[in-house]
């Protein structure tokens, strides 16, 4: 295991983190149906963003912040904003997949648990799930 992909690719995910935070409060604002469940996903984010720049911090990084916008399509009616969140989880499922390909005890532990996060994010906005979620 390299640290330096380890580092590369936790920054990766909280980059991931910080737009999933954009997005959800994006259609949340925009969707008054879909604003309950982008709050409750919105806490989630954060708690996995805090988490992650401490992880970042302790693998000799620097946590970057978020962006002032994305380069999101956007939503026109709830199913595109469904479709929305349903992308930048799967693209965090996809690095977590990556992570746990390269590392080992507490870091494997905590991608795991980001991917299953994530898949079940992908679900709970309305995509079928996976037989192995984050694999492209």
């Amino acid at each position: 295991m390299s640290a330096e992909t380890q580092l590369r690719l936790t920054e990766r995910w909280l980059a991931l983190e910080h737009e999933a935070i954009w997005v959800l409060g994006l259609v949340g604002a925009r969707f008054p149906d879909l604003a309950g469940a982008a709050r409750k996903d919105l806490a989630a984010h954060r708690t996995t963003r805090d988490r992650l720049g401490g992880v970042v911090e302790s693998l000799g990084g620097r946590p970057a912040g978020p962006r002032p916008s994305y380069a999101v399509t956007d939503p026109r009616d709830a199913a595109a904003a469904r479709a929305l969140v349903q992308d930048v989880e799967s693209r965090i499922a996809a690095t977590c997949v990556r992570l746990v390909a390269v590392t080992e005890d507490k870091a494997r532990d905590r991608a795991v648990r980001g991917l299953r996060t994530a898949a079940l994010g992908q679900v709970r906005w309305g995509a079928e799930p996976e037989p192995f979620p984050g694999l492209d």
